[in-house]
């Protein structure tokens, strides 16, 4: 199993670009898969100055319908334009996020669902993208574990309706020979809350070691520097990790410099980040 950064909030080569989105080329099982497209075309840009075979994509998972995680999915479909697209049903529901006085959509809208219907594989709470290769939502929702962002939401008529994580997804990969010889998560933002995801995949994989977690974990506020929730959720969070005794974390995205280091303190050599052209094989 390989997995590569193809974008994030930043880079490890001056010849890649980096934005505020996320990424992945996945290599396994012989076939190649691509696990969130970032917010431009510039993912697709870095994959190609990487030289990886984004014509030979057997299948796209979308973690979640956010910008930062679709907003690059037309490159990406004109080279393999034959590619499966795994999403949850949920992100049917058109999400927006205030602007001052506005709102503005959150992601991809219902011209995308009419634009990719024959590719779309639409899951509501499971599904199996290739043997050894799974997405599930979480299904563990305690309230002080979800991350307190909460500042998306859908409309019923003219009414705000909370955002509800019913897009959201995150993958879980087998990539030994035995799947009892451990699993690795990759996921998009955890909006459900790390510690709510960790005790959903405990529940439908017991007593498996998690080797790595791979993912944003949305602690960031509007930059890099600063916290979009308390550094004691962040804390709470970072010690469900440990607890989890996964073998490695590697945050990206949304995860914050500030919300790294907090991890960090907590993590020590079991964290790292992962930046735009870094690789990670298992």
């Amino acid at each position: 199993m390989k997995l590569i950064s193809l974008i994030d909030n930043t880079a490890v080569d001056e010849k890649l670009y980096s934005e505020n989105g996320m990424s992945f080329y996945l290599e396994f099982g012989g076939k190649n898969y691509l696990i969130d497209a970032g917010l431009t075309g510039k993912a697709a840009e870095n994959a190609r100055r990487m030289g990886l075979p984004m014509q030979e994509l057997d299948s796209v998972v979308i973690t979640h319908n956010h910008s930062e995680h679709i907003g690059g999915i037309d490159s990406f479909m004109k080279l393999s334009p034959d590619a499966a697209i795994y999403l949850r049903a949920g992100a049917q529901t058109e999400c927006f996020r205030k602007n001052g006085l506005f709102k503005e959509a959150v992601g991809a809208g219902k011209g995308f669902f009419r634009k990719y219907a024959k590719n779309l594989v639409l899951f509501n709470s499971f599904s199996e993208v290739a043997e050894g290769f799974y997405l599930a939502s979480c299904e563990v929702f305690d309230e002080k574990n979800i991350n307190p962002d909460r500042s998306c939401f859908s409309l019923d008529g003219k009414k705000q309706i909370p955002y509800d994580m019913s897009d959201e997804s995150f993958a879980v990969i087998f990539p030994k020979k035995r799947k009892a010889d451990g699993l690795v998560i990759v996921g998009g933002c955890f909006h459900c809350g790390i510690q709510n995801m960790l005790e959903t995949v405990k529940q439908c994989w017991y007593g498996i070691p998690v080797l790595a977690i791979v993912g944003g974990f949305h602690f960031m506020g509007t930059n890099p520097k600063t916290l979009g929730c308390s550094a004691e959720y962040v804390t709470a969070q970072a010690r469900a990790l440990k607890l989890s005794n996964a073998e490695k974390i590697y945050a990206c995205h949304c995860t914050g410099f500030r919300g790294f280091d907090i991890m960090d303190e907590i993590l020590g050599d079991k964290l790292m980040y992962i930046g735009g052209g870094e690789e990670i094989d298992f």
